[in-house]
Parts: C-alpha cells; structure tokens; sequence
C-alpha cells in the first residue's frame, strides 16, 4: 500500500448535500487517474458527463456509500442499486471513485466491503459492474471477474471497459 492507510477512515451513507464534493472527486478522478487508460478525448468526454444533477440523481436513486476521514473530508465514494431502476439492474456496483492521493491505500476495498454488506443485508446474491481499465484490477483483486469487454459512446468517443461480476 502507498501512503497512510484507511484507519482514519469511516463509512457512511452520502446525503444530497454531498453531490459537490462527489462530482468533483470524480471529475477529478476521471482526468487524472483514469487517464492513463485512456485518451484525451475520451477522458474529456467521461469527465463531462460527471454532472452535479447526475449526482444528486444517483444519491436519490441508488444506495451511495462515501469514505470520509475524521475531518469528514470525502475520499471515496461507491454506489450500488439495491433494486433495480431506470438505468441499473439490482445488484449493480455503478459507481467507484477513489480521489487523487487516497489511491493504493484501502479506500477502494473499504468502500467495496460496505457495499457487500448492503448487498447481502438487502438479499442481493450477485454484484455486477462496467469497470473502466482502471478499475477492473481493483474489482479482480475483491473477487469480481471479467465477464466480457463492452464498449460505450459517450458524446462522440467510444471507450472501452469490462463487465465484471461477483457471486456473493
């Protein structure tokens, strides 16, 4: 692991008033983090569609967890669909950020946990996910495998990723 590990950190549920700093962490996410994966272009057109809309959306219509320090400052967060909505299945991990300099220290793996805790309270048997390349090693290393590899259009990019799953 690089740097401080997660002992200061805790779990919660996010609430509306956390969709700024969860549009930011992951905008901020997707240009430096997942950029190595991907191209400029599809980097920019990933980071437009982190909305603060779309993140109130996904607080009200999904179980979103976030990883907090003691300062309550957010460095993580993971959303999953206990039933099914308008754009997910029950069961679908949609949602994984990390911020910049909180990676390769457990925040992942913390906010994963939560979520199969939530899952397997709720009754769900089977986690599903669209992991960026990113990501995928992360999902592997907690027990998800690729299913496939699936492509996306956003705007007027195509990206790749992997359709991963997990039997819990």
């Amino acid at each position: 692991m690089n740097g401080a590990p997660t002992s200061g950190l805790h779990v919660r549920p996010a609430d509306l008033a956390d969709a700024d700093a969860l549009q930011e962490l992951s905008t901020a996410s997707v240009r430096q983090v997942a950029a190595s994966h991907y191209t400029g272009p599809q980097v920019e057109a990933w980071a437009a569609t982190r909305t603060l809309a779309g993140h109130r959306q996904m607080i009200r219509e999904t179980t979103v967890l976030v990883a907090v320090d003691a300062a309550e400052v957010v460095t993580g967060f993971a959303s999953i669909a206990l039933t099914p909505t308008r754009q997910l299945e029950r069961g679908e991990v949609d949602q994984l950020f990390v911020a910049p300099g909180h990676g390769g220290r457990g925040v992942a793996r913390l906010l994963l946990d939560a979520i199969e805790l939530a899952a397997t309270g709720a009754g769900v048997t089977d986690l599903l996910t669209h992991s960026s390349w990113r990501a995928a090693p992360v999902f592997e290393r907690l027990g998800f495998r690729q299913v496939e590899q699936e492509s996306v259009q956003i705007g007027d990019q195509v990206l790749t990723r992997a359709l991963m799953r997990k039997r819990l």
